[in-house]
């Protein structure tokens, strides 16, 4: 059977430990620096380890994921795959290119990185992308407004741990635009800090050109009052909007505005996490690629 170690097991890191639990699957040894976090999961039975490359060391896993800061990505996961363990890497890729670029070249032939580019298995984007395939036809524009407040979270106001705001929290939809469209061959950006007392930019907005000649246009917000969010696309038979992230009311309708298909997407996210996690699962027992590697993680942060 297969079994898993962590590494990080705060936010992220605590939600794949439950979801790992639910599956049946065994977690045998956990790592992080904070020590309170360690002593709860010791009493559970399993190995903990303040020092990541030691848990690597002693192994007794089959593969494992990393939930931490992106400044630590780089070093984690390249140790990680040096030792030949499949990888299950929390998104983004890294804080920044050359970081990414380095999980990229250790990564590539391996076949054994994953990203958690949870859209990919979030069941409201698998339906707008079935859409297209069967009937919308190719994208032609793709449009994306995210108005939302400052984290609590301190690192992700640190540019130097988190790589700014689009790297930390756009890149899902970055990696949507990427799933639907394709590559991205010339990107326009402008982003500006409003906020004091932080080093990431609490404004940004995204202009893209795909490599088949889609459109995508991104803006993300941490500075407003209210939040609201709104995405969608035309395609080259119909159009999708979606008054909401991942749940909302959508709507999908021909050329000709006759409605195609219309309802309300209210299933909890932890659907498409169960989903991801188990997609990783299935890789390690069948000795497969992950669906979302290091091709597509290097070329969203080429894209950032």
């Amino acid at each position: 059977m297969v079994s898993v170690g962590l590494i990080g097991v705060g936010g992220m890191g605590s939600t794949h430990f439950k979801i790992l639990k639910d599956l049946g699957i065994k977690v045998t040894a956990i790592s992080d620096v904070d020590e309170s976090r360690l002593a709860e999961y010791s009493k559970m039975g399993i190995k903990t380890f303040k020092d990541y490359t030691k848990m690597l060391d002693e192994g007794g896993f089959d593969g494992v994921i990393i939930a931490t800061p992106p400044n630590l990505h780089t070093e984690q996961t390249v140790y990680a795959l040096r030792r030949g363990y499949y990888v299950f890497l929390e998104k983004p890729m890294a804080s920044d290119l050359e970081g990414a670029r380095r999980i990229y070249d250790e990564a590539r032939g391996k076949g054994r990185l994953m990203i958690g580019f949870t859209l990919r298995f979030h069941k409201l984007y698998i339906m707008v992308k079935d859409l297209l395939d069967s009937r919308l036809g190719k994208p032609v524009v793709m449009w994306h407004i995210a108005l939302g407040t400052m984290p609590k979270t301190g690192w992700l106001r640190d540019k130097g741990v988190s790589g700014g705001i689009l790297n930390e929290h756009g890149v899902h939809v970055l990696y949507q635009y990427y799933w639907y469209a394709g590559r991205v061959r010339e990107v326009y950006a402008d982003a500006v800090t409003i906020t004091s007392g932080i080093t990431v930019e609490d404004n940004v907005t995204v202009f893209m050109k795909h490599e088949n000649g889609a459109t995508s246009i991104f803006h993300l917000s941490w500075s407003g009052g209210h939040n609201w969010r709104r995405w969608g696309l035309t395609a080259e038979r119909g159009r999708v909007t979606v008054d909401g992230y991942v749940d909302g009311d959508y709507m999908v309708s021909d050329l000709n505005g006759n409605v195609i298909e219309k309802g309300n997407f209210n299933e909890s996210i932890i659907h498409a996490y169960v989903d991801e996690v188990r997609h990783f699962i299935n890789c390690i027992e069948n000795n497969e690629r992950p669906i979302i590697n290091e091709e597509d993680g290097y070329h969203v942060q080429q894209i950032v």
